[in-house]
């Protein structure tokens, strides 16, 4: 089972989320991108990282892209490549060529998918970067 952190200010779709992967994944939870570095940095550095982040970007306290930037410093500190670390899929409500553009180059993410979350697209997301080899 993949190990997924969901960071979302929204309980309701942390909720969906989880639910849509209860088969392939197990789920923590974290409501703020301040909350998901802290959660990040501690399975990380307790030698239980996280495979996968789904993360929202417009959140109270921290944004998505700055704790995408605070994680990729983290692994860059513990000599962690890019390739070698957490994969983060993007979630916003923004579609616009420039917003899936940023998500990519601020959060160094793997994937960007569009709010309300289809499960489909989700474990498709899931399955090109091999961390889900089947769909319910």
């Amino acid at each position: 089972m993949v190990k997924c952190l969901v960071v979302d200010d929204d309980e309701l779709g942390r909720e969906l989320i989880a639910q849509y992967l209860e088969n392939v994944a197990v789920c923590d939870m974290a409501e703020n991108g301040l909350k998901a570095v802290e959660m990040f940095r501690t399975a990380f550095e307790g030698g239980n990282p996280y495979d996968l982040m789904i993360l929202d970007i417009v959140m109270p306290e921290m944004d998505g892209y700055a704790a995408a930037k605070e994680i990729r410093l983290i692994e860059k500190e513990w000599g962690v490549s890019i390739n070698d670390g957490l994969s983060i899929i993007v979630l916003s409500s923004l579609n616009t060529p420039g917003d899936v553009i940023q998500a990519y180059v601020s959060a160094k993410s793997a994937a960007h998918l569009v709010k309300p979350v289809q499960p489909d697209k989700l474990l498709g997301a899931m399955n090109k970067l091999g961390l889900c080899k089947s769909q319910p």
